[in-house]
């Protein structure tokens, strides 16, 4: 017994095992590290913003800081009363010793305000009078630029003493000598009056960009990218540290038209192109700075953490992975075993053996399976041994009603035939004699057969003392030929097997037919044979007779009961596909078979009945 799939979408439990663990803890394991993924990107990304926005804080505060120690030390020089005294000179005309002494007083204190105070910012300070002249610590020079027209220069007068920020102040300090034009710079101007009000010149201020943004800027703007600007409040850049970003500083300027800063506050966003800003205002003026920085700078770090995490993820899945396999096998393995053992079983039953290794439910399972199959053997021995006693009993039913059935009719044609003897004195008792002394020959046929089996000899023999008792009752109105071939004589038949038939084709085939013929022979194929019983005589009714062989009780009550006895008799000793069958094709008279398995006498019966 085999077992076969019902349904081809079914699976083995390994196989299920994996699926659903798989399901249940790779699935949320998986899910899980997602969500940790998602919450260390976040909370990467926000320590990141921090930490950017405390250092451009830092940045902002360094750079008020330095504007306003600007402003003091630009402030003090310009209410020196020496330093005005000074500027006033300078408004005179022509180039006397007194105008160079004037300007030479003016270098030394721009130098010193620059050595002592404006050092530490890096600052520069040129002084440009009204006559053209521009003092430094190291020029003394008069400009050849016509400034008065310059935007930046009517800034600073409009705004007085206020400080002004403008970059246009930078071609004026091209033209010292000491002009770097490879750094950057922060420029600022302020306008120089007397304690009157009157105009006495302009001081133009520069701060060097690596005082300003310092050793902050270099932190926030690094390789990866990055750039810082200080803009004016027309969004006008003042000084940057890297120009890569100016698309984005364009777009930044455009939303800042409309928008408000509040002061002391650093704000944060979004621009296109994946880039994030963030700005606050100077104190000074209005001012703002601006750090513009590619997002990839912040998924960086994030990116980090994620391959860390997929390098988790792949390691926990493997180890997962591993551990499912075996413990599915593990489990499944014994289902296996006892399902293989079960599948070799001849009849799909079989005493298990607990598998090494199993777990305790496979133990139970085992335990339960062996006592229900014991219990299931002794159900199926009682059904068997019930099965065998009524077959057995049917049998003897079956020969309980052919011996009485035969006895009586060869009787009474034996009487018959002495009614007639006795009205024709010619033939004396002759005959009636031979009749009784074939009777006894078939009654100690009868009655010496213990198991109700025979030889296909023994039942010609039999049949040719019933046959001899019909011909003396019927005169010679038939002839009998059996052309059994001898060497099938020792196969083993149920008594009473031809009889019935010969009796039936004798009373019902050749009764009222001159020149009538019965013929018994036999074949054999492969491991049955079948016995021929033929008759010239009438022709039966196919259906008359299918009706007979089945038992129909109104077919019985006209045929006897001879030959639906001889058919379930041989049904219930060797099965359904042996008993009687109609040849039907005989056209004149008509032709019984009986199938029959070969067994011989001398081998061990196997018949249902024993």
């Amino acid at each position: 017994m085999s077992f076969k799939r019902k349904n081809p979408g079914n699976q083995s439990i390994r196989r299920q095992l994996t699926f659903y663990m798989g399901l249940f803890v790779v699935l949320p394991l998986c899910l899980a590290l997602m969500l940790l993924n998602f919450y260390l990107q976040k909370v990467t990304t926000e320590n990141k913003i921090n930490n950017e926005t405390d250092l451009l804080s830092q940045i902002r505060d360094n750079t008020d800081q330095m504007v306003e120690v600007t402003n003091y030390a630009t402030s003090m020089l310009m209410t020196n009363k020496n330093t005005l005294k000074n500027l006033r000179i300078l408004e005179q005309d022509g180039d006397s010793y007194e105008i160079y002494q004037a300007k030479r007083e003016l270098s030394n204190d721009i130098s010193d305000v620059e050595s002592s105070v404006l050092n530490a910012v890096g600052g520069k300070v040129v002084i440009l009078t009204k006559k053209g002249y521009m003092i430094g610590s190291y020029t003394l020079s008069k400009t050849e630029t016509n400034y008065e027209k310059e935007q930046w220069y009517q800034e600073i007068l409009e705004n007085g003493r206020k400080i002004t920020y403008s970059t246009g102040i930078e071609t004026m300090f091209q033209e010292m000598t000491i002009h770097d034009n490879i750094q950057k710079y922060f420029y600022m101007g302020r306008e120089i009056l007397d304690y009157s009000g009157k105009n006495l010149g302009v001081m133009l201020i520069r701060l060097s960009e690596k005082k300003i943004w310092g050793k902050l800027a270099a932190s926030m703007v690094t390789e990866e990218g990055g750039a810082l600007y200080i803009l004016d409040r027309n969004n006008d850049i003042l000084m940057e540290y890297n120009e890569k970003y100016q698309k984005q500083l364009k777009e930044l300027r455009e939303q800042e038209t409309v928008k408000e800063i509040s002061e002391n506050e650093i704000t944060t966003g979004n621009l296109k192109d994946d880039f994030y800003y963030m700005e606050g205002e100077l104190e000074n003026d209005s001012n703002k700075l601006v750090y513009l920085v590619p997002q990839e700078i912040f998924l960086k770090e994030n990116r980090k953490i994620l391959q860390r995490i997929l390098e988790m993820l792949l390691l926990v899945i493997g180890f997962t992975v591993c551990t499912m396999l075996y413990f599915s096998r593990r489990i499944a393995r014994p289902l296996v075993e006892v399902a293989q053992t079960l599948e070799k079983a001849p009849n799909g039953m079989a005493v298990l053996e607990e598998p090494q290794g199993s777990f305790q439910e496979m133990s139970k399972f085992v335990f339960c399976y062996n006592q229900a199959g014991k219990k299931i053997e002794e159900l199926l021995g009682n059904v068997e041994r019930e099965s065998r006693l009524k077959e057995k009993a049917h049998y003897e039913m079956l020969m309980s009603q052919i011996s009485p059935h035969f006895i009586f009719n060869t009787v009474n044609s034996i009487r018959i035939m002495a009614i007639k003897e006795g009205q024709n004195r010619e033939g004396g008792n002759e005959n009636t004699e031979k009749a009784l002394e074939a009777l006894g020959d078939i009654l100690h046929a009868v009655y010496s057969n213990k198991n109700g089996m025979t030889t296909v000899g023994q039942e010609t023999a039999l049949l040719k003392s019933y046959v001899d008792i019909m011909q003396m009752r019927f005169g010679s109105s038939f002839q009998y030929y059996n052309v059994i071939p001898t060497e099938l004589f020792y196969y083993e038949i149920p008594a009473f097997t031809m009889q019935p038939i010969v009796e039936n084709a004798i009373l019902h085939g050749v009764k009222g037919v001159t020149a009538g013929q019965i013929i018994v022979s036999a074949i054999e194929y492969e491991n049955n044979f079948v016995i021929s019983v033929f008759n010239n005589g009438n022709s039966a009714d196919k259906k008359k007779i299918e009706d007979l062989l089945k038992g129909e009780k109104n077919q019985r009550a006209v045929t006897g009961i001879g030959l639906y006895n001889v058919n379930s008799r041989l049904k219930l000793l060797y099965g359904e596909s042996y008993g009687l069958i109609y040849n039907e094709k005989v056209s004149n008279g008509f032709e019984i078979w009986i199938r029959l398995p070969k067994k011989s006498q001398n081998q061990k019966k196997g018949d249902k009945i024993g």
